[in-house]
Formats: structure tokens, sequence, C-alpha cells
């Protein structure tokens, strides 16, 4: 981090010759002593032991870095912890590495800590390794050759199998260069790290420095980051702005997938940032303490019972959790089976994703997996479907997958951004994806600012639902046109989109099996039928309210002057508000559609437009009280017709 302490830039490398660079990284693994700070300063003039104690105690107790300049190949090299008590340490480390170099001293061959280090990097998906095998000064030729079979016989059936084994020394520096002819070798057949991804920089350390302030550092493991971007740190909603960026040393405006990088952070304070955390893009994502995950145990581990508590490791987390088998009382050796992780504290972390999980105490490696939903349900451990749906989005394509988690949704529909928290793929990459699935229809898209995706089948069960609902509305509500838009989204869309919603009453007037009328909706064709009793009763209470004029009576002096049932009078006269015969003004005060409009007519006839008029003035016009008068004119403000201004109202 020197270069953050100069005042003068470092140089910057030329980006043509950036582009054309292979960038990598590679992780140490091995047992405790076995001389893999000393190969890492060999290879790369750096020694990684940055601490004082690790000085006095000459074992690597934290993570060092140094790089490796092979010409067009870069490398970060991150040299891990081998002790027992630190491997907790080395798996913050070993996350996102293309290429281990496991390290076995000749005079020791192969011990615990090697073992698990070696099974931490199978489980983690690494598939590409060399074997070193270092200390060679201190001993016989011959036991090398021990010690290089020993190796071969450990790694068959593994990534390593066929892998190189290569004796060094540190000392009179035996074997290094071919080492790195190795490393150069393999390196440039590592296939570059996919592009389609978002931005994810997992932090293994954070400090400050003298003038620049809070700096991260970690491996770029996807995306990109650029100089003056704004980035978000999960856990949290802590966002901030990149003031600077540094890869092996050297100040540069753009890091890429693959590289070593610290990142000068601008409006964060140390405290609020360390391992664990994760550089990404802002408002994309959000932490998690539920996932679904594919768990398989180390053959040397003991049989793991369920709801055990163990140490879950991911990225440079660690994080105390709980398994809940799926399916099963219990996980034996070597076995593989499907869990839901409970997490005592949130992590970010998408699908596909791999994971380390140890045993609570002795804290030693037992199994690993890959995340499979990062943000579930609850599950019954019983559930026959979870199972089969988590066995998918194990094994399925992306075709297979998006169905799957649309319906672990609890709300049956996911949108683009909500679906990409799940996988972090660039927009480009996500959509041209979706378009393959569309095309099979085991999706629908429906329109919308950011799209939205909807089973088929569950769309189908909407139309179905809403076709039902309204046809039961009418006959319930015989007199009612419908029902009103605003219920209907409440009973049957409330935990959905609005655009689900619209979309489901397009597709079924497109189909003829509803009908919109203002905010009404109602099935296709159907009509109010009144018998002729209702009839009758309908032509009496419009002749009242006509009659009656500008003072009309109340609902209860209308039930009270007509001999008729009170009950279906007030059905009709709901149902005249509703076809907007009878307009209610007020609480209190309903009038004939006609005898407003004869209102409006009225003052036009007595007023020019812009003209002004009080209240005594209309009073005095319609021979009003201000029981009427004041309802009517605030009516006439609402309907834009006036509009009032100190005491008096403008024509407008």
């Amino acid at each position: 981090m020197s270069g953050l302490r100069a005042k003068a830039p470092f140089p910057r490398i030329p980006s043509q010759i950036r582009r054309s660079m292979r960038h990598i990284i590679i992780g140490t693994a091995g047992h405790i002593d076995h001389g893999k700070s000393a190969l890492v300063k060999a290879l790369t003039g750096t020694d990684p032991d940055r601490l004082k104690e690790e000085k006095l105690r000459g074992i690597t107790i934290d993570l060092g870095f140094a790089h490796l300049d092979l010409g067009t190949v870069q490398a970060g090299i991150v040299d891990v912890p081998g002790h027992e008590r630190f491997v907790k340490n080395m798996l913050a480390g070993v996350g996102g590495i293309d290429l281990v170099l496991l390290v076995v001293a000749a005079d020791e061959s192969i011990m615990p800590q090697t073992r698990e280090h070696f099974d931490i990097c199978r489980l983690l998906g690494i598939e590409r390794g060399i074997a070193v095998i270092t200390k060679t000064d201190l001993v016989d030729p011959e036991l090398v050759e021990l010690v290089r079979d020993e190796i071969a016989t450990a790694a068959t059936g593994s990534f390593m199998e066929g892998a190189p084994i290569i004796p060094v020394s540190a000392v009179t520096g035996a074997g290094i260069e071919e080492l790195k002819a190795a490393v150069r070798e393999m390196s440039l057949r590592i296939p570059p790290r996919p592009a389609d991804r978002l931005l994810r920089l997992p932090i293994d350390r954070a400090f400050t420095v003298r003038g620049f302030g809070t700096v991260v550092t970690g491996t770029l493991t996807s995306g990109e980051l650029h100089q003056d971007e704004e980035i978000q740190l999960i856990p949290g909603e802590l966002t901030a702005r990149v003031r600077g960026l540094q890869v092996h040393g050297q100040a540069t405006e753009h890091a890429v997938a693959g590289q070593r990088t610290a990142v000068n952070l601008q409006g964060v304070d140390l405290s609020q940032v360390g391992r664990g955390h994760v550089v990404t893009v802002p408002g994309q994502f959000h932490a998690t303490q539920l996932l679904d995950v594919r768990l398989s145990m180390l053959p040397t581990a003991k049989p793991m019972k369920n709801l055990v508590k163990v140490r879950f490791h991911h990225g440079t987390s660690e994080v105390l959790a709980r398994i809940s088998l799926l399916g099963c009382d219990a996980l034996a050796q070597g076995q593989t089976g499907y869990a839901q992780m409970r997490l005592d504290s949130p992590i970010f972390c998408l699908h596909g994703d791999a994971f380390i999980i140890r045993q609570f105490s002795p804290a030693i490696t037992i199994g690993g997996g890959n995340v499979l939903h990062p943000r579930p349900a609850k599950h019954r451990t019983t559930d026959r479907q979870v199972r089969a749906d988590l066995d998918t989005l194990d094994r399925g394509s992306f075709a297979q997958k998006i169905p799957v988690f649309l319906r672990a949704h609890s709300r049956r529909a996911l949108d683009l951004r909500e679906l990409n928290a799940l996988l972090g793929l660039k927009h480009s990459v996500i959509r041209a994806q979706l378009q393959e699935v569309s095309s099979s229809r085991s999706i629908f898209e429906v329109p919308a600012p950011v799209p939205i995706l909807v089973l088929p089948e569950t769309m189908a069960g909407l139309e179905r639902d809403t076709v039902s609902l309204i046809s039961r509305f009418h006959s319930e509500n015989p007199l009612l046109k419908g029902i009103s838009r605003e219920e209907l989204r409440k009973r049957l869309f409330d935990d959905l989109p609005l655009e689900v919603f619209r979309n489901c009453l397009e597709g079924l007037v497109r189909a003829k099996k509803i009908s919109l009328q203002d905010e009404m909706v109602s099935l296709h064709g159907r009509e109010v039928q009144l018998s002729e009793e209702e009839l009758r009763l309908r032509d009496r209470i419009e002749t009242a309210f006509r009659q009656t004029g500008y003072q009309p009576p109340s609902l209860s002096e209308l039930t009270s002057s007509l001999t008729a049932d009170p009950g279906l009078v007030r059905k009709i006269y709901f149902l005249l508000q509703r076809e907007r015969v009878l307009v209610k003004i007020s609480d209190e005060l309903t009038y004939h559609r006609e005898v407003l409009d004869e209102i409006k007519r009225r003052i036009r006839t007595s007023y020019a437009p812009g003209s002004k008029f009080g209240v005594a003035e209309f009073k005095q016009l319609f021979d009003l009280t201000r029981k009427h008068a004041i309802p009517l004119l605030e009516f006439l403000d609402r309907e834009r017709f006036t509009r009032r201004q100190g005491n008096d109202r403008v024509l407008l």
C-alpha cells in the first residue's frame, strides 16, 4: 500500500497492455512451517509475512499477499496460514483463486493441515493446482521421490491428479524457475473469468492510511471497478465513492476480475467496514440469513445430524449457522444432500457460490457445497417439491431454474432486478438469457419499467380467479354493474405488482371475458337486470329527485316517503349513484345529475367566465339555505367549474 502514501501518483499501466494481460490469483495451501511464505518470497521477492508477530514466531497468522510478474501473466499470490488455529484466515484468502500451490515439505511429507487445505480446495471447486515439494535442500533425493509418490497417491481422483509436482528450495533457488515456467504455462490455459457478472470484491483487509482514509483490499472475483465509481458495502446499506485504486502496488483507474485490488473509499470510517464485507454495485443486492444449499460431507467427517450448529465460511465471511437437512435426519460420511442454512448473521452470496462448513468445536473442516437459493422461504424438511426444486437449481439449465425461482418467491412474481439479486449477472446478459427462456414459453413477461416475470400457470390461475370472483360478486350484488377495480385488486392482487393486475385485466378484456366501465369491472355482456317492481321503484326515486330539484331528500326521507321495502329502496338508490344518475356531493346530500347540469347552466347564464359571485348571491339565485348552498359550491369547486377566491367564487 506504499502507493497510497505517495504524494505523486504511481506510473499507470497503459490500457492496451493491461487488456492483453492475463490476470490470475494463486493461493498457497499446506501444513504449518512447510515453507509457504519462503516459497512466495523466492518467487516474487516479497515477504508476505507483514505482521510483527508473524516475524517473531516464524509462522503466517493472517493473509499475506505478493505479486508475481510473468510477462503477459500477472499473478496475485495469496499466502495463507497453515496452523490449524488460523484455518479460518486461510479460508478468507482461498476463495476466488484460479490456481493452488499445494506446498509439502520434503522433510515431513503430507501432514494434517495439508489434507485439510486440500479438502477445502476441492470443496470450493478449485480446478487447477501444482504440487510444490519444498525444503529439498534438507533431505536426500530419494526422500524427495518418496514424497512425490505420496502426493501423487493423495491426488488420485481429484483435480490435482496428474498435476505437476515440482521440487524446490527457497534457500538455494533450485526449481524456482521451473516452478515459474509451470505456473505461467498453466495460467495461460486457465479460461478468462466470465465477463457476464456484476462487481463483487470480498474484503479481506481494512485499514487507514494517513491523508487518504479507509482502504480495503481483496480479490476482485467478478466484474470491474473504476475510480470515482459509487459502490455499496454489503452487509449493510452503506454507500461510498472509490477515491483511488491500486493493483499490485500500482495506481490505476480500472481494476478487473482476477486482480488483487486495494480500494481507497471516500465516505466510510474504518469502524464501518472489515473482513466479510463485500464491495459491489449500489442498489442491487441484499444480505441474507437463510440459504438453500447442496451440502457434501468429507469422507473423514462424522455423520452430520439435523439442526447441528456449524461454522459457515463463504468468501471472506465466517458466521455461525444451523443446518436443517431436507428429507433426512442425518448426512453420512462422504454423502451429499440438500439443506437449509440458518445463519446467525447476514452475509452476501449468490446462486452457485461455494462455501465451507467447519465443526463448531473442535473447529475442523467437515464439508462444503454450493448455494442454490440465496433468499429462499423457510421450508418444511419433508416437503418433496422443495427437494425437487433444489435438484433443478443444482443440475438444471438456466431456462429450467427461472421457474423454480418464481415458484419459490412469496409474491409469485419477480422483476428483473429482483431475479438478478439472486444471480448477479450484467443486465444485457440476463436479458439475452431471458429471451431464450421466453421463447420456450416457460415464463410470462409482463411489460413494465422493470419487466416482471410470472409463471404461465400463475397468470392463468389469476385470470380464472378473477373471472370467478367477478361472477360471485354479480350473484351477491345483482343490482350493481360490477366490482370496483380497487376492490378486485386488493382481494386477488394485493401482493403483486400493479402491472400484473393491469395485464391480467387487459388479457381478459381481449378474450371478451370481462368488461371495464370507468372504475367498474363486470363479466363481458353482463347488464343489470331489474324486475318490473325494481324498474318502477327506480322511476319513482328518479322522479322524487327531479321534482325536489335544488333541495333533494336525504336517504332516510326517501325511504319513509316511498311505500316500498326500505332495503330495496336503498339498493336502487345506491345503484343510481354508481350509474352516476344520482351524484353524491356530501355525506348528507345527493342530487340528480340533470339538476346539477341545470344549476351549471343557470350560473353560466347569469355570470360571464372569470366573474365573481358570493355565497349570498348564489343562495338568492337558487333560493337556497346554507345547508344546501355551501355543499353545492364546494362540489362545483371540486368539479373545477368554479374556484374559491376568499369568500367568493370565480366562474372558470
